[in-house]
């Protein structure tokens, strides 16, 4: 049952998920991140929307995990808590939909976390983004060693790590880990504008251009290129790729046929 730590409001083609613990800094409970991938799934399903966009209410992003209640977790219940985290922003990562994060005020330990599994960033000029688990001697446990190394220069990435000093967003949007920073008021509308724009392309060419990213980037260049040359054949035979080329051709124009100006033999 849903519950509202999360909230879901779909706008159109652009399904809107927004952290609603704001007297908490939108801290999040292993329950929220279950519920959180959860609602994923389900728009993963639904035919009508082609983004998400993941926000918080009032000031901050997401502080985090809930530290009052990783204090009363044992050993085990603490690995529960990170499959849970894991299992979950992994969801987010491997969507075939486009997830986009807005991100204002803190996004620390945890909440940086998230940001990282979205596919794009978005964030206000009063953002922070920490991976603050070792300034209490800990160590991320969401995906913060493994995903931020991949987003920043690795130099940059193990001195992050290793000190936990907040990156403003003037430096997150020069090291390129955030896409767009604007000003606090305009962080949502900026943010949905993107969506739409996004939402508005084709989404079986979208799905596959998804795939063929979160895949290659795993994979030599070679079996990348190998993989992009099958995905981009199956689109070009699809009933939206063929639209889309009567639309550009809709000037009169013809598109120019495979045999086009190649002389045939004749038979003998």
């Amino acid at each position: 049952m849903a519950s509202r730590s999360i909230v879901r409001e779909d706008r159109g083609a652009v399904a809107v998920l927004t952290l609603n613990r704001p007297a908490k800094r939108n801290a999040i409970t292993t329950a929220m991140m279950w519920e959180l991938g959860d609602h994923v799934r389900r728009i993963q399903r639904d035919d009508k929307l082609r983004v998400v966009l993941i926000a918080g209410a009032g000031p901050h992003f997401s502080a985090g995990g809930d530290m009052q209640e990783m204090l009363a977790m044992g050993t085990l219940q603490t690995d529960a808590a990170m499959t849970a985290w894991q299992e979950n922003l992994e969801v987010i990562e491997r969507s075939l939909k486009p997830v986009i994060a807005a991100v204002q005020g803190a996004a620390f330990g945890g909440g940086t976390e998230l940001a990282m599994a979205c596919h794009i960033r978005v964030c206000s000029e009063d953002a922070r983004f920490a991976q603050t688990e070792i300034a209490l001697d800990h160590l991320p446990g969401g995906g913060g060693t493994q995903r931020l190394p991949r987003l920043l220069p690795l130099g940059v990435a193990y001195e992050h790590l290793l000190l936990g000093t907040p990156i403003d967003a003037a430096t997150a949007l020069r090291l390129g880990f955030v896409n767009h920073v604007c000003k606090p008021a305009e962080l949502l509308p900026h943010a949905l504008d993107l969506a739409r724009r996004i939402a508005a392309r084709g989404p079986v060419a979208i799905r596959y251009t998804m795939e063929a990213i979160r895949c290659g980037v795993m994979a030599p260049l070679e079996v990348g290129m190998r993989l992009e040359r099958a995905f981009a054949s199956l689109v070009n035979d699809s009933a939206e790729a063929r639209a889309g080329m009567v639309q550009f051709f809709g000037d009169g124009r013809r598109p120019v046929t495979p045999t086009a100006g190649v002389k045939r033999r004749k038979r003998p």
